[in-house]
């Protein structure tokens, strides 16, 4: 199991990758724009996570998270792997998630947090079939395909796309970190 993380903002990412090392997985990637945005000052090499951080290049610009995966393919191989992306990670880790995972073993599961508006925050499970998904839905660009994309196009196929709770601390609200924004409920996603 591996760890892509997609930081929104320097604050948040430690508070992530601690979370992604006490799940267990210590092999993480994070996609950075550049050589100085401030992402490798916060992460380091990873060892005073307890993990290993591997510095995967992205799209510079804004790009979104389907421009993430895929820039990360050749590193994540087809190990299954957590993806981190956003301002937020879920109260209480994902260490219960990733087990559900493990045991379910759908195609995509992912951890939600019920909210008004877009949630600031993303975290998903894969097995490598999102791959397949990505280069099917095509590249994104503009106003082109997202992960959502992707991950319709697995549910469609009957991959299997699960939904699990997970209560956020979202950093930039009053408390900083320490306020959980809310919980989804554990389920199958469907169109």
């Amino acid at each position: 199991m591996k760890a892509l993380v997609v930081p929104a903002s320097g604050p948040v990412l430690p508070h992530v990758l601690r979370g992604i090392a006490d799940a267990g997985v210590v092999d993480v990637g994070v996609v950075v724009a550049g050589p100085d945005d401030g992402v490798r000052t916060e992460a380091g090499d990873g060892s005073r996570f307890g993990i290993s951080v591997t510095y995967v290049p992205g799209h510079q610009g804004r790009a979104g998270t389907l421009d993430a995966v895929r820039s990360a393919r050749e590193w994540l191989a087809d190990d299954d792997f957590v993806l981190c992306a956003g301002d937020g990670f879920p109260d209480g880790g994902i260490g219960g998630q990733l087990e559900e995972f493990r045991v379910r073993r759908p195609a995509a599961q992912i951890v939600a947090a019920r909210i008004a508006g877009p949630p600031p925050w993303e975290v998903y499970f894969f097995t490598s079939a999102l791959h397949t998904a990505v280069e099917a839905v095509g590249p994104a660009a503009g106003n082109g395909p997202e992960l959502s994309d992707a991950l319709r196009w697995l549910y469609d196929r009957g991959l299997g796309v699960t939904a699990c709770a997970g209560p956020v601390r979202e950093c930039g609200e009053p408390g900083g970190h320490g306020s959980p924004r809310g919980a989804a409920e554990a389920g199958s996603v469907g169109g």
